[in-house]
């Protein structure tokens, strides 16, 4: 089963003179309807801000994929717009992409059912080899071999399925992440 590839988000902003800000909205009407037509297209969000002495315009268009967000950039259609908002732009617009925002969205972990038995298995070697110290300790008086080993499995389940598991699958998800960031520089 392939990998999913989480959405791409591209940030413009754009400066204008506060007498273009009417201007603006048809392009904008323009641009969104033209990506909307396109392969991958999620969403565009365009929020106008009025400064002192100008207006800022925060276009945020998201892709399923990097591919398909490219593959607009480089639209004869988007083209066209960008060029009739450049001229109507005070200064060059900032155009910033984000990658890998899904742990944002929802911090649920991307790894894999081999990884996942991997994890279990260290937690279950390390803590049966750990907790049994702690356990004599607090309770030296369990009566047979039969409940100590209960009350130890039953911990051990306990811990690994609410916290251990969970966070290292995150953290290991992040470094997943972490380290194909540092493989596509």
């Amino acid at each position: 089963m392939p990998k999913p590839v989480p959405p791409v988000l591209s940030v413009i902003v754009r400066r204008f003179r506060r007498e273009f800000a009417d201007d603006i909205e048809p392009a904008i009407h323009h641009i969104q309807k033209a990506a909307a037509g396109q392969p991958g297209f999620i969403g565009l969000q365009n929020s106008i801000t009025p400064k002192r002495d100008d207006c800022e315009l925060v276009t945020v268009i998201t892709f399923d994929t990097p591919a398909n967000l490219e593959k607009w950039e480089n639209s004869p259609a988007r083209k066209r717009f960008v060029l009739e908002l450049d001229n109507l732009s005070q200064d060059d617009a900032t155009n910033t992409r984000f990658n890998g925002l899904s742990l944002l969205a929802h911090p649920t972990a991307q790894i894999s059912k081999a990884e996942t038995v991997l994890i279990l298995i260290a937690w279950i070697l390390v803590l049966s080899n750990l907790l049994p110290y702690p356990l004599d300790y607090l309770l030296p008086d369990l009566p047979a071999p039969f409940w100590r080993n209960v009350l130890l499995t039953t911990v051990i389940v306990v811990l690994i399925s609410y916290v251990l598991l969970p966070v290292s699958s995150i953290v290991l998800t992040r470094f997943k992440l972490w380290l194909a960031g540092r493989q596509g520089t």
